[in-house]
């Protein structure tokens, strides 16, 4: 019989995984807003390319909460928060049955203060039906703001579809409520370079790394650009050190298991020479 059973759609199985979260969360009494994906608005989601995994946006102070939750659901954590970016945002589960989920304590661009992001959301909020759960959503206007300041740091496609529909096709009022949204945020320098206005991110709050990220630089252009928005030595050298260290989880993920100490070692002293040579140098370095 398994073998005559048709797959979930995908789509399907997204909004069943959705409502699945949902009641994990209630149970946990940790308050999530259900983003991006299939939880979109349908005047975002039209002709969007269809999403594969699930993402929530956390209340931070429930997030080791919402963790223990997920894990006790047998959901099986595949990174942690300390290294799934630069941001140190979101920590990724997956479950043989659901798939995966992006659990995100705070969004890149709005993290200035993620507790007042997320009960400005919340307090907004409103519902859509996902899996037959009604599960909490931002708003139209904060969904728009969520996908242009994801769109920024879009490292690989620059997806175009997002910006039209989350600014292009706005008119001068809506466009004039997203900037006074992300300035109250902390988020004008993404919004300002996603929408062609680069005069309005200078100075601003991690310019060189958001320019970096939005004009897609290699990871090493990005470390200096993070190095170049530090604010005294202190942060400088603790930025230093976190960026020179291997990535346990990237590294599990290529082994399939979890990496040994000797791996860990091995693998940074054959990166040492991409953190710190420039990229003609190491030809001669090899």
């Amino acid at each position: 019989m398994d073998q005559l059973a048709a797959p979930v759609p995908v789509p399907t199985r997204l909004r069943l995984a959705h409502g699945v979260l949902e009641l994990i969360a209630r149970r946990a009494e940790a308050s999530i807003l259900h983003v991006k994906g299939v939880a979109l608005h349908e005047d975002l989601a039209a002709g969007r390319m269809p999403s594969s995994d699930c993402d929530v946006l956390v209340r931070p102070d429930r997030v080791d909460a919402l963790c223990e939750a997920l894990e006790s659901a047998n959901w099986h954590q595949l990174t942690h928060f300390s290294h799934g970016s630069v941001f140190a945002h979101a920590a990724t589960f997956h479950h043989a049955v659901w798939g995966t989920v992006d659990v995100h304590r705070s969004f890149p661009g709005l993290d200035l203060d993620p507790e007042a992001t997320f009960q400005r959301f919340w307090t907004d909020r409103t519902t859509t039906e996902l899996g037959g759960i009604d599960c909490p959503v931002p708003t139209l206007q904060h969904q728009r703001l969520l996908l242009l300041v994801h769109a920024a740091r879009d490292a690989f496609v620059r997806p175009t579809h997002d910006v039209d529909v989350s600014w292009t096709r706005l008119n001068p009022s809506e466009r004039d409520h997203l900037d006074a949204l992300a300035q109250e945020l902390g988020a004008t320098v993404p919004l300002a370079l996603v929408t062609a206005r680069p005069e309005r991110a200078r100075g601003g709050r991690q310019v060189h790394l958001w320019t970096a990220l939005h004009d897609r630089r290699d990871a090493r252009r990005i470390r200096l650009a993070m190095l170049r928005d530090v604010s005294s030595p202190r942060e400088a050298w603790a930025l230093a050190r976190a960026v020179s260290q291997v990535n346990p989880d990237h590294l599990a993920l290529r082994l399939g298991r979890p990496p040994t100490r000797e791996e860990l070692r091995r693998e940074w002293w054959a990166r040492f020479p991409r953190w710190i040579l420039p990229r003609n140098s190491r030809r001669h370095h090899r």
